[in-house]
């Protein structure tokens, strides 16, 4: 006698199960923005604009075409401003864009207390970059010296306080004029960075270049 195999209940298809990949990637986005959003709201503003620095960078997946783009976009809106009748110097390079500005527009000398006709040009330059096309980028303000020892201030004995010190003050006149202090890294190289040689061959000084030497340069990094 041949037994009948038991029947089995019925078979139930099991539902397709791969949509709980993308679900859960969607869930882990959503807990990131929520941490984003908590931590933009704290009253850190240091912490704040990290967040917003690493989001821009995060999102700008344009790469060095995007990066041409801004830069281009830059040199138009400063072109509008006439920086360069100001005696700025625009220059461009592999990480942005930079202002030079000749300290002799900028401090007597020795000094490192701003001109008032110099307060202008600082202002406008200040109100580009806290543009809302621009306020995510970070800047360097650098100060620069020629061979000499330029500092006539006790409280600043060598060239290295100096330029930093005057790097400081167009910092500063920058934040007064709205700008986030976070964006900024301000530092004094003396004179180890010439633009132009101090000295011609035969070791005698070329005044047109020190002065081109003392100077101030922004940089914008895109």
């Amino acid at each position: 006698m041949v037994k009948k195999k038991p029947q089995l209940p019925p078979h139930e298809e099991h539902a397709d199960e791969t949509w709980l990949i993308p679900y859960s990637d969607l869930l882990t986005l959503l807990l990131a923005l929520f941490i984003v959003l908590f931590a933009s709201s704290s009253l850190d503003k240091n912490k704040a604009a990290q967040i917003q620095y690493a989001l821009a960078a995060a999102f700008n997946s344009g790469g060095e075409e995007n990066t041409e783009n801004v830069i281009t976009s830059f040199l138009n809106d400063v072109a509008d401003l006439s920086l360069e009748e100001d005696g700025v110097i625009i220059t461009t390079d592999a990480d942005g864009a930079n202002l030079e500005m000749t300290t002799i527009n900028l401090f007597d000398k020795g000094s490192v207390k701003i001109k008032a006709e110099a307060y202008p040009v600082i202002k406008k330059i200040s109100h580009l970059l806290n543009s809302n096309k621009y306020k995510r980028f970070r800047i360097n303000v650098e100060g620069h010296t020629d061979d000499t020892s330029e500092s006539e201030i006790a409280e600043l004995p060598s060239n290295w306080e100096l330029s930093a010190a005057r790097a400081g003050a167009v910092t500063r006149t920058m934040i007064s004029n709205g700008m986030e202090d976070s964006r900024f890294k301000a530092v004094g190289l003396a004179g180890i960075s010439p633009a132009y040689p101090n000295l011609n061959p035969y070791g005698e000084p070329i005044p047109e270049n020190r002065i081109k030497n003392r100077r101030v340069i922004i940089r914008i990094e895109f």
